[in-house]
Order: structure tokens, then sequence, then C-alpha cells
């Protein structure tokens, strides 16, 4: 990974599920990653028997025929017995690159569960961290409501002292139902993105009531797209794996070419039996040749020149969406840094606002439509920085996986 400063935020966790944990929950529950470690299995099948495929075969044959006996108009039965093993030379020949091409797809298979694999940590990494900020949200949203309640009772004990106007208590008896209303909804978000996640990990969703209380810094900085795309196509399985198509429909166009050649079928063996009335034994030899003579071999040829320049043409576009996709998520990593540093800054300066406006209020400077009013931008820059924060983590650990890298 391309590192650089700490960011100085720290990103909090569930108390019982890390993001390395609910990862590898995710990958062992999702019906996608055993799609793909089901092809591997029945890629690996393929590959062992290919290579069991070569060798001679034990072979038996019994022929029995009448033949002229010793004497005139005499019949006699010839019965010959041979065991021995054979061999088709033409398989041979085709041996070499149809095992290449099974083994090309195995590893095309394990290459295609290795990106399986990927896409579900992202896809996890979006759920976890967004689990993460709902909790933030309805934290904030409860101190908010909390605060407001405080503001309630302030504004009636100075109402009934002739400090303030009625028009005080009922604005801060709106803003406790504004905040009531509020906290409601955040609620709902944390139970829907609870609900979300614990069915993507297949855990309970109570393993998710609780926050821990710190974690560890963001330790990287945005690379240079262009880096983190040359990172990508060394790394990244779905490159691997359209690579491995080419190089198997390269070993399918071999064995295509190669059937076009005789067949030529060699036995040997030991021979028992009874010629002429006479009983015989000895080794024997059956060779038989076959040269095929129609268009078949040459249209199976054609056909797998064409399935390599398809899969010629996946590589170039597979390699074209990593591109794409890198240097977008680098970017994007780039921007949230900047979307978090100017959060941060908004969300210092609006609780200055507060602190300063509730002071003001207390000595008569301010107006209740103040203090609501900085309440207000300070509960906007406090959900703008939650999302910053949260989006900048997922961002990071994103590009980590975009790259091809694991973190966990």
């Amino acid at each position: 990974m391309i590192h650089g400063l700490i960011l100085g935020v720290v990103i909090e966790g569930f108390a019982k599920v890390t993001l390395a944990g609910a990862e590898r929950a995710a990958i062992a529950h999702s019906p996608d990653v055993a799609a793909a470690t089901a092809k591997v299995d029945e890629a690996r099948a393929l590959f062992d028997a290919a290579r069991a495929s070569y060798g001679p075969a034990l072979s038996a044959n019994y022929a029995e025929a009448p033949q002229g006996g010793n004497a005139p108009g005499e019949t006699i039965a010839q019965r010959l017995t041979t065991v021995g093993a054979q061999v088709t030379l033409g398989d041979l020949l085709a041996y070499a690159p149809a095992v290449s091409q099974a083994n090309a797809v195995l590893r095309g298979a394990q290459f295609d569960l290795a990106n399986a694999q990927r896409a579900e940590r992202i896809a996890v990494i979006g759920e976890y961290y967004g689990a993460l900020a709902a909790h933030a949200r309805l934290a904030a949203r409860a101190a908010a409501l909390a605060a407001a309640r405080s503001d309630e009772r302030a504004a009636t004990l100075r109402y009934r002292a002739g400090d303030v106007p009625k028009l005080d208590v009922v604005r801060a008896e709106v803003a406790v139902s504004e905040a009531q209303a509020a906290r409601a909804l955040a609620q709902a978000d944390v139970q829907n993105a609870d609900e979300t996640l614990a069915t993507e990990l297949g855990i309970d969703a109570t393993q998710l009531a609780s926050v821990a209380s710190g974690g560890s810094p963001l330790s990287m900085r945005a690379p240079d797209p262009a880096q983190a795309v040359h990172a990508a196509l060394a790394a990244r399985p779905e490159i691997a794996s359209a690579r491995a198509n080419v190089a198997a429909e390269e070993h399918a166009v071999a064995v295509a070419q190669r059937g076009g050649l005789p067949l030529l079928t060699v036995s040997a063996g030991m021979t028992s039996g009874v010629d002429t009335g006479i009983a015989v034994h000895g080794p024997s030899v059956n060779a038989s040749l076959s040269l095929p003579i129609g268009g078949a071999a040459h249209d199976r040829v054609l056909a797998e020149r064409a399935r390599l320049a398809l899969a010629q043409a996946l590589l170039e576009k597979t390699e074209r969406a990593v591109r794409i996709e890198v240097g977008a998520a680098a970017r994007s990593l780039a921007a949230q840094e900047s979307a978090f540093v100017a959060a941060e800054r908004a969300l210092h300066e609006a609780k200055a606002e507060v602190i300063a406006t509730q002071i003001g209020y207390r000595s008569g400077a301010s107006s209740s439509l103040d203090v609501e009013s900085a309440r207000a931008t300070y509960a906007q820059a406090l959900g703008a920085e939650i999302t910053a924060r949260y989006g900048l983590a997922q961002a990071e650990a994103t590009l980590q996986l975009e790259i091809g890298e694991s973190h966990g």
C-alpha cells in the first residue's frame, strides 16, 4: 500500500465485530463466493481428469471365426484371445496442450474466486461503516435532544422569573419536538443498517449493539491515480483471470489444430487360442490408422481462434475497467480527505458559535432565535462531519481492495 501521513482521526468499530472479522464472516456467508468456490472445485476435477487421461489402456479381445480344416470340406473354429494394452498416438500428441488448457482454466477459476471475495469485502466495508455512521448520528441526535430539553427547562424557569417572553418557551418546546423526531428517525436508520449488516454476515443484529470506544487512526493519504492503477493492474484477480483465460484459449487452439492429425492406435499383448486346429500362443501387435477427411477439424480450429480473440478482447475490457475504477477510487479518497478536513473545521467553528450564543443569551445579548439558529448550524455541521469521517474510512479501505491488497 502507498502509505502517507496519519490524518489524526480515529474511526470507531463495533465492540464484538471488527472490520476484518466482518469481512471473513461475509465471505463465509456469501452465495457468490460459494458459487465461485464450486467452480474452482469443478475446474480442479477437470484438470485432474486431463492429467489422468494419458497413458496406455488395458485391452482384451476374443475372436472366433470358421476356417477350413485339414480334410476337404472340413470346417473348424478359430478361437483367439488377446490380452494386452493399447495407446492412441493422436491422443498423446494432444495431451500436453490439453492439460495446459485445463490448468489455465483452473487458474482462471481460482482468480475468479479471489475476485468474488474482493467484491464481497468491498460490499461489507460500505455496510460496516454505514452502520457505524448511523450509530454516530443516533448518538448525536440523542445529545441534541438532551440539550434541547435542557434549553426548554432553562427557558421555562426564565419565563417564570420574567426574564424572557413566552415565545422563548414555545421555541424551546418546538426544538424538543424536532429533536425527538430526528432521534426517532436516527434510531430507525440504526436498526435498518444493523439488520442489513447482520444479514450479510449471518449473525444476530444484537451483536452490533455496542460500539467500541476507540479504533485505529487512518494511516494513508490518497496515492497518485496513475500509481494506484499501475499497482492494481499487477494485483487485481480479475485481470489475472482474464489473462489465464487468454492462455487457456491459446492452448485450446493448439488442441484443435492437433485434432486434424491422423489417429494411430497401437495394441500389443499375448494371444492364445486355436488356429487350424492347432493350439497357438505368443505375442501379437495390431496397428490401425485413421485419417479424418472432413472439414470438422479445420472448423474447430477457426472456432477456437474466435474464442481466443474474444478472450483477448475481454482482457483489454477488464484492464480498461480497472483503470477507470481504481483511478476514480484514488480521486475519491483525495476528495474524501478534503471533505473531512473541511467538515472538521466547520464543526469546530459551529461549536464555538453555539457556546458564544449561549453565553450571550444568558447575559441578554442574544435571543432564543439566535441560540436555535446556532444549534441548527451545529447539528448540520456535526452530521456532515460524521458522514465525511466514515466516508473517508470507507474510501481508504475500499481503495486498498480496489488495488488488490488485503487489510486483515
